[in-house]
């Protein structure tokens, strides 16, 4: 196997792991439900609330939300700074010849601007 083949089980695996976390969670309530019942549970003390460990399950997968949303926010914060860094034209110093371009482009085009406008004042005008 090559190197791309490698990364690319590699990032397969990671994305599998991601999409399988819930079920995992619910595999490992189920497996170790006995146990969760006995020590784990807010509620083992309190038999007539009949919960049977659901808060253990709900605190689990409410802080995998909580962490999916976080990353998520994230991700788009940094999409975000990504966009308006791309709008506002912020190019690295070492970059000269793209900056020279940038330039040269912007000249160009606000001289094409000027020369537009003052040639439409000259026929669009208010009569003398």
């Amino acid at each position: 196997m090559t190197h791309k083949n490698y990364i690319a089980f590699l990032l397969l695996t990671l994305i599998s792991v991601k999409a399988i976390l819930v079920p995992v969670v619910y595999l490992d309530f189920e497996l170790r439900k006995d146990f969760i019942i006995k020590n784990l549970c807010e509620n083992r003390f309190k038999p007539q609330l009949k919960c049977n460990g659901q808060c253990y399950l709900a605190k689990k997968l409410h802080k995998i939300a909580e962490d999916n949303a976080t990353k998520e926010t994230q991700k788009q914060g940094q999409a975000i700074k990504k966009i308006m860094e791309e709008v506002f034209e912020t190019t690295p110093l070492f970059s000269c010849d793209l900056m020279v371009k940038n330039l040269s482009i912007k000249s160009i085009y606000s001289y094409q601007l000027a020369h537009y406008q003052s040639f439409a004042f000259s026929i669009f005008h208010p009569p003398a």
